[in-house]
């Protein structure tokens, strides 16, 4: 963009998991010093993707807490943010979004009263940063299917001059007022047709908004040749998975991969932290496997590269377990463990 933005908005999920790689911080710091040094302040909240479930794992957002004109907002609460004319509302990802939102300054009548229905107007602009699937009169649900994503309504957000969502990650108009920008990159191959970018949005002092998308150049997507596992031992098929992903070679990729017809003791002795490694470069890949069933086919596509933590959640989540067993202590104790074995491992 040949004109300098006044500020830049990021609503949330700037990293797709609570420990990113050293590459993806050093990446961001570097381009957070350069708006720095050019004097455009960033303001970004924490997503659920980036939002650690144990307070004591830490947050990667105080990295860049102290860097001049950058407003890190992680700590499962509302912030209030102020640069020059414009009030900033920034609510991250918690566990009790409406509660939080309710935080916004309001404006104090001659009455001494409060109304929830109006902002503070004492600056030219209010804006609201807030990630989550949004529901309000006649909107469908904006929902990504993820285990800890939040629904908040928006109906009494009409009056602010901009609402700046996040965690949805296709571009789109919600209300006159309340837009998702989208993801800046495709992270699935449900999100092949979408087209990706950012929001330029232009305010005045009338009220009158210009929204305006510019679209990204995105990373390659490579949807491999799949892998018909009827006619191939263990071995083979171990062989062909990998083959197939390091002749694709998937660093900054985003990569599918379909296993067709593998029997389940086949699927059961796969090395799934081997072929993490193997696929860790790249932006997302998926494999998705296929299994013999009845002369149907059945699919599984999430219990490759879902994280060990959904995981454990899930199985407690879902698991009959005896009724003497504190199912929240228990969840919460493996958390603990696996973190440790975390912080205790290997850097990447």
């Amino acid at each position: 963009m040949e004109e300098k933005p006044d500020v830049i908005l990021h609503a949330g999920d700037l990293f797709d998991s609570v420990r990113p790689t050293n590459r993806a911080i050093c990446f961001v710091l570097e381009q957070l010093i350069r708006l720095s040094k050019a004097g455009i302040p960033f303001v970004v909240i924490s997503g659920n993707h980036e939002t650690p479930r144990l307070k004591e794992t830490g947050s990667v957002f105080s990295l860049f807490e102290h860097i001049p004109g950058v407003y890190v907002v992680y700590e499962n609460k509302y912030e209030l943010i102020e640069i020059d004319d414009l009030q900033l509302h920034a609510i991250p990802h918690s566990d009790d979004m409406e509660g939080e939102k309710k935080k916004m300054t309001l404006n104090i009548d001659a009455n001494g009263s409060s109304s929830n229905s109006n902002f503070n107007f004492n600056f030219n602009f209010n804006v609201a940063l807030l990630h989550a699937s949004v529901l309000g009169a006649g909107l469908p649900a904006f929902m990504m299917g993820d285990f800890n994503e939040q629904v908040v309504g928006i109906d009494d957000l009409a009056k602010l001059d901009y609402l700046a969502l996040g965690h949805f990650h296709r571009c789109t108009r919600v209300m006159e007022n309340a837009y998702y920008a989208g993801s800046t990159e495709r992270f699935s191959f449900n999100e092949v047709n979408d087209k990706k970018g950012f929001l330029e949005v232009s305010l005045d002092t009338n009220g009158e908004k210009e929204v305006v998308f510019h679209p990204l150049k995105t990373r390659e997507m490579a949807d491999l040749e799949p892998i018909a596992c009827r006619s191939l031992d263990a071995h083979e098929v171990k062989r062909a998975i990998k083959s197939r992903i390091q002749e694709c070679n998937p660093r900054d990729k985003v990569a599918r991969l379909k296993v067709q017809d593998i029997p389940l003791h086949v699927y059961h002795s796969l090395d799934f932290d081997e072929l993490k490694q193997l696929t860790k470069s790249a932006v997302h890949f998926e494999i998705k496997y296929e299994f013999p069933k009845d002369n149907e086919l059945l699919s599984a596509e999430r219990p490759t590269f879902r994280s060990l933590h959904r995981e454990f959640e899930h199985f407690i989540r879902t698991y009959t377990i005896g009724a003497h067993v504190d199912k929240t202590r228990l969840k919460e104790l493996g958390l603990k463990y696996m973190q440790a074995w975390e912080e205790g491992g290997e850097e990447e």
